[in-house]
């Protein structure tokens, strides 16, 4: 059998590196014969006989350490004299000074030989002699044996690994007693990196002492990373369980560990039996290829789950509660939501998944009073390509609720508490319903201010009777004020235009209700990608400091929205708006609409916040043109609105819009409603309005509701031609259904009349249609029509609901589904309104906050097609961001 050169190279090499530190620990067991002479005490006489005894501490010391100790009683004679005198090779002397319970020893070590003494200097407490004496002996052992001093610490061999890295690693310091043990462990600690495939040490005899240079060499770094046969898996995903980069240095620990992921992962996907290999491949001395090869296993399907000692639900109620199902003649129905939602497909095993599912087995157990349930481990037996699954559970006794108290010295009335609680409503005890007492008692204490309460639940079971008594007990801690508000993240966004929207103050009482409105107002503006609020500890325990952390986003919008009709064919918007101009929360934007028929251009600027104050402004200019079957509107105008914020959510209108239209290009046939509106033209019209927003989110809310009432008036002592009352309101509320289903309500009515002195244009009129109120139908397809003409001329009376749940199809993107169900109507005076003659549709759609803006796609199907009306209509919207 032939020798490993190499091997046995390292075998050497490792035997001289071992003979050298014997060598060092030699030398450094040759320690020096010293002459200590007697220090000279500074001290009152009351502590001089203790003080006295550093000097055997000293002595006693230093022969632990291996020094030969001669002590002598008398210091009278220089340094050279006690060379001659005593077989030494150094001596020792100096004072010893107490002052207000400081001791400082002042010494002077003396090679025999020198030119001159080096002085040493170390103090403590004289409480602390025996730590003081191990300092002062750590100086002189330095001084004595400055040739086994480390004096510096170097790497070399380094190319790609900066030396910082590894000096963390290494317990041998600068300053440090030369000690072989600690070489060893380095060598050690340096491999454990991983990013070395060979360690040296080089140990240099230097003036200053030794300087000890740890010599490495990199392992080589991978170029490439391959993986064979998997596919099942897709190579990105590959990519991402493993972790590995290439351009990292080589580490076989990480591939390794890389292999038995991918193992894993496969094991979740229902692949057992999968086997991974490994290989790193050579490509030159520096660079090599990783090699993943992968047997996949055959999948695994779960053919049966069954439980045993459940009495209280069913095994189809339990099932439900479990990450993994049984292979059906339906798995593939299943298959497609998954496929959307993610999740494990139906009937695939997943160990993982499985296991996950236990605690929430407990937990739905525990929540149904049975708070001794025992969920055992799962027996699965396979057979061929299917598991068979069979979940153990011992039910134990059901617990009613008995007495629910509180112990508490903040609020007067407990009941008042009590009321709040779910755990005294319930039959039965439930640990999730006394999870969510806790924090509903927590939250309560802390909008009082007392932030730091800390809820205690006192549970007292009556094993006879099962019933649960819990008391909970409050410790309410101190009255915590805001301290510090520190606002970052917001590059942008100017810092009081976040501070306008916090409900919290500094200097003021903490509020847990205001933090989180406060959250939800700053994630309502739109401006930022990500918003979060946390509170630590201030200096004082009455003290709390809240930082507010911000993520921007481009406000900035350039939108565009399509859609088709057999009136405007293909209609084209677009929109150019900043929403946080020049950071400072105010709003500006130019937006446009286009179609064969229609030509309109609106300028508007908004201030929330005029001046800083509770005071809003928005001005806006526009200009319209409008090609109807039988006319053409043309109009212009201006518009001023001043608004109020009454309370964080409720904000009160005001304003002046003024509007010149002219009505052209009918004929003597057009209805004579139209006709009289021809002669129209000056709108001079203020506008009372009140709105309450207490949504969640600005574009996707979740939660809330958002209602207003807005009240027109037009001519009069304002003058112009027209003259007429308007009143319009609306309500949309959001709530969860069910997990991730949103279900939401929008409901809009209207009135108009004609008022004294003046007309009601046709155009100011209640025309229904389109997105914004009966989806299936375009845009003034449902008005009151002239039976005359057979035009639509719009309704002075209106109502309408809008009603659709929402739901996530990828959550990863961020893409939703929509179905809706959408009735209204426009009414005139002659006819009165009858909710039964409301028209209806349904449809579905899409949105999605992709990353080129919002984008809304939705598909309406009348359900009551009239003659001349489209069965279907469609409609999308599509934003970009600059």
């Amino acid at each position: 059998m032939a020798l490993d050169f190499k091997k046995v190279t390292l075998f050497l090499l490792s035997i001289l590196f071992f003979l050298s530190c014997l060598g060092l620990d030699k030398a450094l067991a040759e320690k020096k014969t010293l002459l200590f002479l007697p220090l000279k005490i500074n001290a009152p006489k009351n502590y001089q006989e203790k003080l006295l005894k550093i000097n055997h501490l000293l002595r006693d010391s230093l022969e632990n350490r291996g020094f030969k100790v001669l002590f002598s009683e008398e210091a009278k004679h220089d340094f050279n004299f006690y060379c001659k005198k005593f077989p030494v090779s150094a001596v020792v002397s100096g004072s010893l000074t107490y002052i207000a319970g400081q001791v400082s020893l002042d010494l002077k070590v003396y090679n025999c030989g020198s030119p001159y003494p080096k002085r040493l200097y170390s103090e403590g407490k004289i409480t602390e002699l025996k730590e003081l004496t191990q300092k002062t002996v750590n100086l002189i052992e330095k001084t004595l044996l400055r040739q086994q001093i480390v004096a510096e610490v170097k790497i070399k061999g380094n190319i790609r690994m900066d030396a910082d890295a590894i000096y963390p690693v290494l317990s041998l310091k600068a300053g440090d007693i030369f000690d072989p043990q600690k070489i060893r462990e380095d060598i050690k600690n340096i491999y454990k990196l991983g990013y070395f495939d060979d360690v040296k040490v080089d140990v240099e005899q230097t003036k200053e002492g030794l300087v000890v240079t740890y010599i490495v060499r990199e392992k080589p770094v991978v170029k490439r990373i391959v993986y064979q046969g998997n596919k099942a898996i897709k190579e990105k995903d590959l990519q991402k369980i493993t972790e590995l980069k290439t351009s990292s240095i080589l580490n076989l620990r990480k591939i390794d560990e890389a292999a038995e992921k991918i193992k894993l992962f496969y094991k979740e996907k229902g692949f057992y039996d999968t086997k991974v290999q490994t290989q790193v491949k050579k490509l030159n001395p520096r660079e090599v290829e990783v090699i993943f090869k992968i047997k996949e296993g055959k999948k695994i399907y779960i053919k049966k789950i069954t439980f045993e000692g459940n009495k209280a639900f069913s095994d189809n109620d339990l099932k439900k509660l479990l990450e993994v199902s049984e292979k059906g003649h339906f798995s593939w129905l299943k298959k497609i939501k998954t496929f959307f939602t993610g999740g494990i497909p139906p009937g695939v095993y997943s160990y993982g998944g499985l296991y996950r599912s236990l605690p929430k087995i407990v937990a739905f157990y525990q929540n149904h009073g049975y708070i001794d349930v025992k969920v055992g481990e799962p027996r699965i037996k396979r057979k061929g390509e299917w598991v068979y699954i069979t979940i153990p559970i011992e039910e134990g006794p059901r617990y009613t609720v008995g007495q629910v108290d509180i112990k508490q010295d903040l609020f007067k009335d407990k009941e008042f508490i009590l009321k709040k609680l779910e755990l005294p409503k319930k039959k039965y005890f439930s640990r999730e319903a006394l999870r969510r007492d806790i924090l509903k008692i927590t939250d309560l204490f802390a909008d009082k201010g007392y932030a730091y309460a800390r809820v205690e639940p006192i549970i007292r079971r009556d094993l006879k009777k099962h019933q649960v008594d819990v008391i909970f007990k409050v410790d309410k801690g101190p009255l915590v004020y805001v301290n510090r508000i520190e606002i970052t993240g917001n590059t942008r966004t100017r810092d009081n235009v976040i501070r306008r929207e916090l409900l919290i103050v500094e200097q003021r009482p903490f509020s847990a209700t205001r933090l989180r409105k406060s959250e939800n107002r700053l994630r309502r503006l739109g401006y930022f990608e990500d918003v979060r609020i946390s509170t630590e500890k201030g200096v004082k325990e009455d003290q709390m400091n809240i930082k507010v952390k911000v993520k921007e986003q481009p406000t900035g919008t350039f939108s565009i929205g399509a859609g088709y009709s057999s009136v405007d064919k293909f209609v084209f918007t677009s929109e150019i708006s900043q929403r946080n101009f020049l950071g400072k929360g105010q709003t500006l934007a130019l937006q446009g609409y286009f179609s064969s028929r229609t030509t309109r251009y609106k300028l508007s600027f908004t201030d929330p916040y005029f001046r800083d104050s509770k005071f809003s402004l928005g001005l806006n200019a526009y200009d319209w043109t409008r090609e109807y079957d039988d006319y053409t509107r043309k109009s212009q105008g201006f518009g001023i609105n001043i608004g109020y914020l009454w309370r964080p959510d409720i904000r009160f209108h005001f304003g002046y819009q003024y509007d010149d239209s002219n009505l052209t290009d009918y004929s003597e046939y057009t209805s004579a409603i139209i006709r009289e509106s021809a002669d129209i033209h000056i709108t001079s019209s203020i506008e009372l309005g009140v709105t309450r927003d207490s949504r969640n989110h600005f574009f996707d809310p979740s939660r809330g509701s958002l209602t207003s009432i807005f009240y027109e008036h037009a001519g009069g002592f304002l003058g112009g031609d027209s003259a007429y009352e308007k009143i319009t309101a609306n309500f949309s509320f959001y709530h969860p259904l069910f997990k991730d289903l949103v279900g939401h309500i929008r409901v809009g009515a209207g009135y108009i009349t004609e008022g004294s002195g003046g007309k009601l244009p046709v155009f100011k009129k209640f025309y229904l249609g389109g997105l914004d109120s009966v989806r299936g139908y375009r845009y003034g397809d449902i008005s009151p029509i002239d039976p005359a003409t057979g035009e639509r001329i719009g309704g002075e009376q209106m109502f309408f609901v809008q009603t659709e749940a929402i739901f996530p199809l990828v959550k990863s993107m961020g893409l939703k589904g929509v179905v809706f169900f959408d009735m209204g109507n426009a009414w005139d005076p002659d006819t009165g309104y009858r909710f039964s003659d409301l028209r209806k549709s349904v449809g579905f759609g899409l949105r999605w906050l992709s990353p080129l803006g919002p984008m809304r796609i939705e598909w309406g199907f009348n359900i009551d097609t009239k003659p001349g009306e489209e069965k279907s209509n469609w409609n999308f919207r599509i934003g970009g961001v600059f």
